[in-house]
Parts: C-alpha cells; structure tokens; sequence
C-alpha cells in the first residue's frame, strides 16, 4: 500500500525546523537541570521532536492501521 505524502510547503519546512532547533535546546538545558525540573524540560523537548516528526509518525501510523 502506498501513503499519502504530505506536500511540504515552506511554511511546514520552517515549523518542523524551528520544532527540531527547540528540542535540540531544551534538550541542552535538560542535561543542565536537576530533579523534576530537569523531568519536566526532558518531556517538552520529547514533544518538540515529537512536533518535528509529526508527518513521518502519521505516516507510520496509517501503514499500522493498514491504510
């Protein structure tokens, strides 16, 4: 089966790329925190990824559902 392909405007690229910068910061301060804090800005630098790779993981998604 094939996916859909999402047609990837400027306005996407210059998202999933401030998206993938974000992470890559928080992931920094992360390792330069401690305790819940720390827990806390690991978790948002998860999402910021999570937010980067947000076509890929519907993509892999629709394969898993078998679309």
């Amino acid at each position: 089966m094939r996916v859909k392909k999402h047609k990837q405007s400027v306005g996407t690229l210059i998202s999933t790329v401030s998206f993938a910068g974000v992470s890559v910061a928080l992931a920094d301060q992360a390792m330069q925190a401690e305790g819940l804090r720390a827990a806390a800005i690991w978790a948002s630098a998860a999402m910021c990824l999570a937010a980067a790779l947000r076509f890929r993981i519907a993509d892999l998604v629709q394969r898993w559902r078998g679309q």
